[in-house]
């Protein structure tokens, strides 16, 4: 059997799994909201009986696919949630989304690559769906040096300050720090703008019927171009090379500019595609 298709008993496993969940949910559910009311124990055991045999239980029609893309932002959501202290910061959580937005340009090229309809860009969707892949790992390996980066600026601060050579080299490696973090943001700005730039390319040549997600792709990877630029200038007034810090916030600022104009290229795929149908 192929590795891609589920055996029927796995199938059954999750369903099973999914009711028994769903009616644990119901009757505790049914048996605090009981004790609230004011009911004795015997009564919240009724309630909770009765909640469970009135649950209507229908049929999973999640994939396997959303069962997993469902458990792993959940993992992802409870781990930004719970950290005390960054890591993790808005450029790691930035890169991620980015990583997320290239992965829909590549699924919407690869809705497009294959089929008949689309033969006349199949190989471009195919090399676009290549790139979307590598800007994804790309941004993917980013949320780590941004997290590291966001590390290296706290250990830095740490740093004796008692003596004068430890304030110097304290200075001098709280200034190593805050250039590398200032740079992780810049590549994800840098990043994301290609994955905007190519979305783009993708909504407006790509399956019709994907166009919208095309779209949410270049809007997505706009939006982390933009996030990062900010926090690339939040970072420069504290850098003490002046010069340097022109060139990041330069450099940020292409890159945002690169990701709108890709985003109203996106746009006015989906308003050609719907016959102006959109509201921005």
């Amino acid at each position: 059997m192929a590795d891609d298709v589920r055996e029927p008993r796995a199938d059954m496993a999750d369903t099973a799994d999914a009711a028994r969940r769903a009616l644990i949910h119901a009757a505790l559910t049914a048996y605090e909201d009981a004790g609230l009311s004011g009911l004795c124990a015997e009564g919240r055991w009724e309630a909770a009986v009765d909640a469970m045999r009135r649950l209507e239980l229908a049929p999973t029609t999640a994939s396997p696919t959303t069962a997993d893309l469902t458990a792993s932002v959940s993992r992802v959501v409870a781990v930004v949630g719970a950290a005390t202290a960054p890591p993790p910061s808005g450029g790691s959580v930035a890169a991620a989304t980015g990583a997320l937005a290239a992965a829909l340009a590549q699924m919407v090229a690869g809705l497009t690559a294959g089929r008949p309809r689309y033969a006349d860009v199949a190989g471009e969707m195919q090399h676009a769906a290549h790139q979307a892949a590598a800007l994804a790992a790309e941004l993917v390996a980013l949320v780590a040096r941004d997290a590291a980066a966001v590390d290296a600026v706290g250990l830095a601060y740490r740093l004796p300050k008692n003596r004068e050579d430890a304030t110097s080299a304290r200075v001098a490696a709280i200034e190593r720090a805050m250039v590398a973090a200032t740079e992780a943001p810049l590549e994800i700005a840098r990043a994301a703008a290609r994955v905007a730039e190519l979305g783009a390319t993708v909504a407006e040549r790509g399956n019709r019927n994907a166009v919208a997600d095309a779209a949410v792709a270049v809007l997505l990877a706009q939006s982390v171009c933009r996030a990062s630029a900010l926090t690339v200038s939040v970072n420069v007034p504290a850098l003490r090379d002046a010069h340097a810090g022109v060139r990041l916030e330069r450099d940020a600022s292409t890159a945002v500019d690169a990701a709108d104009r890709a985003a109203a290229r996106a746009i006015a795929a989906v308003e050609q595609a719907t016959g102006g149908r959109t509201r921005r």
